[in-house]
C-alpha cells in the first residue's frame, strides 16, 4: 500500500476547521505549516505528498479560507529542504495563450 497525504489548506480539508480554537488563522499561508505536515507525514512512512495546483480562489472568504492559497512548487521548495524520504507531487495549471504572428 501507498500511502499519500493530499495538502489542501493550513488546516486539512473541513472548511471550518480554521474557526477551531487554538487554530492559527493565518496557517493557509504559513510555510512552516506545510513543512510541519509533511515532516509529521515522513515520520508516519507516508510515501508522498500532494498538493493540487487552483488558480482561483473558488470559496466565498467571508466564512472560509482559500483551498489552495500557494503556489505547490513553492510549498513543495520548502518541504523539499526539510525532508529526505517522501515524495513530492503536484499538478500544474496551464494558462491559455494566443500568440500573434505578424
Amino acid at each position: 500500500m501507498q500511502l499519500a497525504l493530499q495538502m489542501v489548506s493550513g488546516y486539512g480539508a473541513e472548511f471550518s476547521a480554521w474557526r477551531m480554537p487554538g487554530t492559527d488563522p493565518a496557517a493557509y499561508t504559513n510555510i512552516d505549516s506545510y513543512v510541519e505536515r509533511a515532516k509529521l507525514a515522513e515520520k508516519g512512512k507516508f510515501q508522498m505528498i500532494f498538493i493540487a495546483d487552483t488558480p482561483a480562489l473558488t470559496n466565498d472568504l467571508g466564512p472560509q479560507t482559500p483551498m489552495f492559497p500557494m503556489d505547490p512548487m513553492l510549498a513543495l521548495m520548502a518541504v523539499a529542504r526539510e525532508t529526505k524520504h517522501i515524495g513530492l507531487v503536484a499538478t500544474r495549471s496551464q494558462r491559455h495563450s494566443i500568440t500573434h504572428i505578424t
